[in-house]
């Protein structure tokens, strides 16, 4: 055969190979997290410095999970934020990590953790809805069940309260709806004004009131008094203060819409005027959950 067909061949056949792309070819994407923590006393450094880190890549984890739940029909009503959470943190790979350690005023070591990480957000979306499509399967029901009971299991019947509650309920589905409160919150005001807790618990056992429309109304009220992150809203919605569960406040975060430049740009401003330095107002709207690009616009507008 001739050397120079030979040859041709040969480059042609590499040429091929180069030019078809890998089907199972990862599209990895950069991210990256702080962890914060404070070394107690019955913890050596090397704990401390673990935690931080943990919390580094549950930031990260957060951060792929709420981008492939926010693009995609795979919301929490079916998926639930640790859930997302769980299944993201699984393809995580750390690139980077950094440890700085510092004393507060009080005399604590702090440790911070900056990680950086990439996973690929097309894989974590695969899982996401196939835990997604497991966990819609309707529930069979068992022997000498039937659908109708299954489904009313769970839903209290107003008749089965005592007859002199029946009002209350329906002023403290009200008061809930109007304040935009939690259900641990309701409880608590119930309690605060005169309900034995015995009694407030039975109340609420009939209350019927849309949580997670609360928590959406609540973290619009949080917008309404100051700048807040989208990660931001998520905290103040969890704090003991508000006592919305996970999935309510997840629910709030990813429904909530807001120019979140703007809301870092006020924030910055806020910190400018209390006279702290550029840099400590960078690392503190990093820590307040904003993404690079919003701190990248409030530190140039400012």
């Amino acid at each position: 055969m001739n050397y120079t067909r030979v040859l041709c061949l040969i480059f042609l056949a590499v040429g091929i190979i180069f030019s078809v792309p890998c089907a199972t070819e990862a599209r990895m994407e950069t991210f990256s997290g702080i962890g914060e923590y404070t070394v107690s006393d019955n913890e050596t450094l090397q704990q401390a410095e673990d935690n931080a880190v943990a919390e580094a890549l549950r930031e990260i984890s957060e951060q792929v999970g709420m981008i492939v739940a926010s693009n995609t029909k795979v919301k929490n009503e079916v998926v639930t934020y640790d859930e997302i959470v769980t299944v993201t943190s699984n393809y995580v790979k750390v690139l980077d990590k950094k440890i700085e350690r510092s004393m507060t005023k009080d005399g604590d070591i702090h440790i911070t953790a900056r990680v950086t990480a990439n996973a690929d957000p097309e894989i974590v979306l695969s899982e996401l809805k196939q835990l997604s499509a497991s966990m819609a399967k309707p529930i069979q029901p068992g022997p000498g069940e039937n659908n109708e009971t299954v489904t009313n299991s769970s839903q209290p019947d107003k008749g089965s309260i005592p007859v002199e509650y029946q009002g209350s309920v329906h002023q403290a589905e009200e008061y809930a709806n109007e304040n935009h409160l939690s259900k641990k919150s309701l409880l608590q005001h119930l309690i605060t004004n005169g309900y034995s807790r015995a009694a407030a618990s039975l109340l609420m056992d009939h209350v019927r009131s849309d949580w997670k429309n609360n928590a959406l109304m609540k973290a619009k009220d949080y917008l309404t008094r100051g700048n807040y992150s989208k990660k931001g809203i998520y905290v103040q919605l969890l704090s003991p203060n508000e006592g919305f569960t996970r999935d309510e406040a997840f629910y709030a975060m990813t429904n909530i819409s807001a120019d979140w430049k703007i809301q870092a740009l006020g924030m910055a401003r806020g910190y400018q005027q209390k006279g702290w330095t550029m840099d400590k107002i960078q690392q503190r709207l990093s820590i307040e959950g904003f993404s690079k690009d919003e701190v990248r616009y409030a530190m140039n507008n400012i």
